[in-house]
């Protein structure tokens, strides 16, 4: 089970990133902090961990997250967290 802590969300309108998220996952004691609630271009979502930009002369700019899961345990962490998402939504928004 994955829970929102903290909801931040992103007041600029035009940009992708629709909030910062922190997130607790009891059964490890682990807190993620600064993920980011990231709409698709084809209107889903996803949840972006946080990251350092890099970005050399004539380079397109790269982002190199401070952590992450392979790719089984991302796709669990994805469900969980989005489902965390809706229902901290659902809770706190649309009362």
């Amino acid at each position: 089970m994955i829970e929102v802590k903290n909801y931040f969300q992103n007041q600029d309108k035009n940009s992708n990133i629709v909030a910062t998220i922190n997130f607790y996952i009891p059964e490890w004691g682990l807190y993620l902090n600064k993920c980011k609630f990231i709409r698709k271009k084809n209107g889903g979502f996803f949840i972006g961990f946080p990251s350092e930009k890099k970005e050399g002369v004539g380079e397109e700019v790269k982002y190199f997250p401070y952590f992450f899961f392979d790719k089984d345990k991302a796709d669990r962490f994805q469900s969980a967290a989005q489902k965390a998402v809706d229902k901290w939504i659902k809770d706190n928004v649309y009362e």
